[in-house]
Protein backbone atom coordinates (compact mmCIF):
# COMPACT_ATOMS: atom_id res chain seq x y z
CA UNK A 1 0.00 0.00 0.00
CA UNK A 2 1.56 3.32 -1.01
CA UNK A 3 2.21 5.97 1.15
CA UNK A 4 -0.12 8.55 -0.80
CA UNK A 5 -2.89 6.01 0.20
CA UNK A 6 -2.30 5.77 3.58
CA UNK A 7 -2.18 9.13 3.81
CA UNK A 8 -5.45 9.60 2.00
CA UNK A 9 -6.79 6.93 4.64
CA UNK A 10 -6.05 8.94 7.89
CA UNK A 11 -7.77 11.92 6.02
CA UNK A 12 -11.19 10.18 5.49
CA UNK A 13 -10.90 8.33 9.06
CA UNK A 14 -10.95 11.84 10.86
CA UNK A 15 -13.42 12.82 8.14
CA UNK A 16 -15.73 10.07 9.27
CA UNK A 17 -15.14 10.70 12.92
CA UNK A 18 -16.01 14.55 12.35
CA UNK A 19 -19.32 13.20 10.34
CA UNK A 20 -20.22 11.54 13.93
CA UNK A 21 -19.52 14.76 16.05
CA UNK A 22 -21.47 16.93 13.68
CA UNK A 23 -24.28 14.73 12.79
CA UNK A 24 -25.75 14.78 16.78
CA UNK A 25 -27.01 17.88 15.32
CA UNK A 26 -30.51 17.34 14.59
CA UNK A 27 -31.87 19.50 10.99
CA UNK A 28 -35.76 18.22 12.06
CA UNK A 29 -35.30 20.56 15.19
CA UNK A 30 -37.05 23.84 14.64
CA UNK A 31 -34.93 26.46 15.68
CA UNK A 32 -35.57 29.95 16.93
CA UNK A 33 -35.54 32.61 15.18
CA UNK A 34 -32.86 34.41 17.19
CA UNK A 35 -30.90 30.91 17.98
CA UNK A 36 -29.09 32.71 21.32
CA UNK A 37 -32.39 31.71 22.95
CA UNK A 38 -30.69 28.20 22.77
CA UNK A 39 -28.65 29.77 25.05
CA UNK A 40 -31.04 30.42 27.61
CA UNK A 41 -32.72 26.84 27.40
CA UNK A 42 -32.29 24.81 30.78
CA UNK A 43 -29.27 22.48 29.26
CA UNK A 44 -26.87 21.56 32.11
CA UNK A 45 -23.69 22.82 31.00
CA UNK A 46 -20.06 21.71 32.31
CA UNK A 47 -17.53 23.45 30.48
CA UNK A 48 -14.60 23.55 32.73
CA UNK A 49 -12.19 24.29 29.73
CA UNK A 50 -14.08 27.02 28.27
CA UNK A 51 -11.57 29.31 27.04
CA UNK A 52 -9.45 26.82 25.51
CA UNK A 53 -12.86 24.94 23.78
CA UNK A 54 -13.14 28.72 22.39
CA UNK A 55 -9.91 28.47 20.92
CA UNK A 56 -10.35 25.20 19.03
CA UNK A 57 -13.96 26.17 18.19
CA UNK A 58 -12.46 28.79 16.29
CA UNK A 59 -9.52 26.97 14.84
CA UNK A 60 -12.70 24.57 13.42
CA UNK A 61 -14.33 27.19 12.06
CA UNK A 62 -11.81 28.37 9.96
CA UNK A 63 -10.93 24.37 8.60
CA UNK A 64 -14.82 24.07 7.77
CA UNK A 65 -14.86 27.63 6.16
CA UNK A 66 -11.81 26.42 3.65
CA UNK A 67 -12.56 23.29 3.35
CA UNK A 68 -16.40 21.12 4.77
CA UNK A 69 -18.66 23.86 3.75
CA UNK A 70 -17.35 25.04 0.21
CA UNK A 71 -17.63 21.23 -0.57
CA UNK A 72 -20.90 20.47 1.12
CA UNK A 73 -22.33 23.64 -1.08
CA UNK A 74 -20.92 22.57 -4.15
CA UNK A 75 -22.56 18.73 -3.32
CA UNK A 76 -25.75 20.91 -2.76
CA UNK A 77 -25.65 22.47 -6.19
CA UNK A 78 -24.67 19.25 -8.21
CA UNK A 79 -26.67 16.78 -6.36
CA UNK A 80 -30.67 16.88 -6.41
CA UNK A 81 -32.46 16.36 -3.34
CA UNK A 82 -33.57 12.75 -4.67
CA UNK A 83 -29.87 11.39 -5.33
CA UNK A 84 -29.16 13.20 -1.84
CA UNK A 85 -31.52 11.34 -0.04
CA UNK A 86 -30.67 7.79 -1.54
CA UNK A 87 -27.31 8.41 0.02
CA UNK A 88 -28.13 9.25 3.16
CA UNK A 89 -30.04 6.45 3.18
CA UNK A 90 -27.22 4.02 2.45
CA UNK A 91 -25.26 5.64 4.87
CA UNK A 92 -27.90 5.21 7.67
CA UNK A 93 -28.57 1.83 6.45
CA UNK A 94 -24.57 0.92 6.81
CA UNK A 95 -24.59 1.98 10.50
CA UNK A 96 -27.45 -0.18 11.72
CA UNK A 97 -25.45 -3.11 13.33
CA UNK A 98 -23.64 -0.65 15.26
CA UNK A 99 -26.98 0.58 16.22
CA UNK A 100 -27.97 -3.01 16.71
CA UNK A 101 -24.93 -3.59 18.89
CA UNK A 102 -25.35 -0.37 21.19
CA UNK A 103 -29.36 -1.43 21.41
CA UNK A 104 -28.02 -4.94 22.95
CA UNK A 105 -25.62 -3.82 25.29
CA UNK A 106 -28.24 -1.56 26.34
CA UNK A 107 -30.78 -3.98 27.49
CA UNK A 108 -33.18 -2.73 24.29
CA UNK A 109 -33.81 -5.72 22.94
CA UNK A 110 -36.49 -4.04 20.90
CA UNK A 111 -34.45 -1.46 19.36
CA UNK A 112 -31.59 -4.10 18.78
CA UNK A 113 -34.18 -6.74 16.85
CA UNK A 114 -35.66 -3.27 14.51
CA UNK A 115 -32.28 -2.62 13.79
CA UNK A 116 -31.15 -5.96 12.64
CA UNK A 117 -34.67 -6.26 10.49
CA UNK A 118 -33.87 -2.71 9.22
CA UNK A 119 -30.88 -3.55 7.95
CA UNK A 120 -32.01 -7.16 6.35
CA UNK A 121 -35.03 -5.31 4.44
CA UNK A 122 -33.29 -2.09 3.49
CA UNK A 123 -30.37 -4.22 1.93
CA UNK A 124 -32.51 -6.53 0.11
CA UNK A 125 -36.08 -5.09 -0.84
CA UNK A 126 -34.83 -1.07 -0.27
CA UNK A 127 -32.00 -1.99 -2.71
CA UNK A 128 -28.72 -2.02 -1.04
CA UNK A 129 -30.64 0.50 1.38
CA UNK A 130 -31.35 3.05 -1.08
CA UNK A 131 -34.83 3.20 -0.10
CA UNK A 132 -36.10 3.09 3.13
CA UNK A 133 -38.79 -0.22 2.77
CA UNK A 134 -38.53 -0.44 6.40
CA UNK A 135 -40.32 2.42 7.63
CA UNK A 136 -42.60 1.51 5.05
CA UNK A 137 -44.32 -1.41 7.20
CA UNK A 138 -43.23 0.33 11.10
CA UNK A 139 -40.02 -0.28 11.55
CA UNK A 140 -38.39 3.68 12.15
CA UNK A 141 -35.22 4.24 12.67
CA UNK A 142 -33.54 5.35 16.33
CA UNK A 143 -29.97 5.57 16.47
CA UNK A 144 -27.95 4.53 19.26
CA UNK A 145 -24.25 5.39 20.03
CA UNK A 146 -22.06 4.14 23.13
CA UNK A 147 -22.14 7.49 24.35
CA UNK A 148 -25.41 6.35 25.05
CA UNK A 149 -24.91 3.29 26.06
CA UNK A 150 -22.74 4.69 28.67
CA UNK A 151 -24.75 7.31 29.98
CA UNK A 152 -27.51 4.04 30.33
CA UNK A 153 -24.51 2.54 32.28
CA UNK A 154 -24.69 5.29 34.38
CA UNK A 155 -22.17 7.95 33.39
CA UNK A 156 -24.13 11.13 33.24
CA UNK A 157 -21.49 13.55 33.80
CA UNK A 158 -19.21 14.75 31.19
CA UNK A 159 -17.02 17.92 30.81
CA UNK A 160 -18.18 19.27 27.15
CA UNK A 161 -15.35 19.54 24.90
CA UNK A 162 -14.32 20.73 21.12
CA UNK A 163 -11.90 18.61 20.11
CA UNK A 164 -9.26 19.92 17.52
CA UNK A 165 -10.58 19.00 13.71
CA UNK A 166 -13.49 16.46 15.39
CA UNK A 167 -15.83 19.09 16.91
CA UNK A 168 -18.18 19.26 19.56
CA UNK A 169 -17.93 16.38 22.12
CA UNK A 170 -18.07 15.76 25.48
CA UNK A 171 -15.58 13.07 27.68
CA UNK A 172 -17.96 10.39 27.47
CA UNK A 173 -19.11 10.77 23.85
CA UNK A 174 -15.42 10.97 22.87
CA UNK A 175 -15.19 7.64 24.63
CA UNK A 176 -18.14 6.42 22.73
CA UNK A 177 -16.82 7.34 19.12
CA UNK A 178 -13.84 5.60 19.77
CA UNK A 179 -14.92 2.40 20.97
CA UNK A 180 -17.90 2.58 18.43
CA UNK A 181 -15.08 2.86 15.69
CA UNK A 182 -13.71 -0.27 16.89
CA UNK A 183 -16.16 -2.01 17.40
CA UNK A 184 -18.37 -1.03 13.85
CA UNK A 185 -17.92 -3.98 11.42
CA UNK A 186 -17.63 -1.70 8.70
CA UNK A 187 -14.01 -0.97 9.85
CA UNK A 188 -12.57 -4.63 9.25
CA UNK A 189 -10.93 -5.42 5.96
CA UNK A 190 -13.05 -8.62 6.22
CA UNK A 191 -16.00 -6.40 5.29
CA UNK A 192 -14.95 -3.16 3.54
CA UNK A 193 -11.03 -2.87 1.91
CA UNK A 194 -9.09 0.41 2.55
CA UNK A 195 -10.29 2.34 -0.36
CA UNK A 196 -14.11 1.06 0.50
CA UNK A 197 -13.84 2.55 4.23
CA UNK A 198 -11.73 5.78 2.44
CA UNK A 199 -15.11 6.13 -0.04
CA UNK A 200 -17.11 5.20 3.00
CA UNK A 201 -15.95 7.70 5.49
CA UNK A 202 -15.59 10.64 2.78
CA UNK A 203 -19.57 10.18 1.57
CA UNK A 204 -20.51 10.29 5.71
CA UNK A 205 -18.96 13.62 6.52
CA UNK A 206 -20.17 15.11 3.07
CA UNK A 207 -23.23 14.06 3.55
CA UNK A 208 -23.57 14.88 6.84
CA UNK A 209 -22.49 18.34 6.47
CA UNK A 210 -24.70 18.91 3.77
CA UNK A 211 -27.40 18.04 5.93
CA UNK A 212 -26.26 20.63 8.00
CA UNK A 213 -25.81 23.85 5.83
CA UNK A 214 -29.22 25.42 6.89
CA UNK A 215 -28.84 24.83 11.12
CA UNK A 216 -25.18 26.17 10.51
CA UNK A 217 -26.30 28.96 8.30
CA UNK A 218 -29.15 30.26 10.49
CA UNK A 219 -27.09 30.06 13.85
CA UNK A 220 -23.86 31.68 12.18
CA UNK A 221 -25.70 34.77 11.08
CA UNK A 222 -28.04 35.19 13.95
CA UNK A 223 -26.34 33.98 16.99
CA UNK A 224 -24.81 37.05 19.10
CA UNK A 225 -22.36 33.89 20.62
CA UNK A 226 -22.11 31.09 18.16
CA UNK A 227 -20.18 29.10 20.27
CA UNK A 228 -22.67 29.25 23.18
CA UNK A 229 -25.50 28.40 21.35
CA UNK A 230 -23.57 25.76 19.38
CA UNK A 231 -22.55 24.31 22.67
CA UNK A 232 -26.42 24.27 24.12
CA UNK A 233 -27.74 22.90 20.83
CA UNK A 234 -25.17 19.81 21.17
CA UNK A 235 -26.13 19.19 24.64
CA UNK A 236 -29.66 19.22 24.45
CA UNK A 237 -29.33 16.75 21.22
CA UNK A 238 -27.32 14.76 22.95
CA UNK A 239 -29.51 14.58 26.11
CA UNK A 240 -32.37 14.31 24.58
CA UNK A 241 -30.59 10.98 22.47
CA UNK A 242 -29.92 9.52 26.04
CA UNK A 243 -33.28 9.99 26.87
CA UNK A 244 -34.27 8.38 23.76
CA UNK A 245 -36.46 11.58 22.50
CA UNK A 246 -38.41 12.00 25.85
CA UNK A 247 -37.12 15.51 26.44
CA UNK A 248 -40.16 16.20 29.07
CA UNK A 249 -37.38 15.35 31.25
CA UNK A 250 -34.79 18.55 30.59
CA UNK A 251 -37.14 20.79 32.07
Amino acid sequence: MSKKFIFSFAIAAFLGTNAHAISQFDTSDSLPDNTDDYYEQEVEIYDPIEPVNRAIFEFNNVVDGVLLKPVAQIYEGVVPQWGRDRVSNVLYNLSEPIIMINSALQGDDVNAFTSLWRFIINSTFGLLGTFDAASEIGLEPRKEDFGQTLYVWGVEESPYLVLPLLGPSTLRDGVGVAVDYYVDPLNYEEVFDDEERVIHSVAEVINSRTELLPVTEKIDNTAIDPYATYRALFLQKRKSDALNGDISTLY
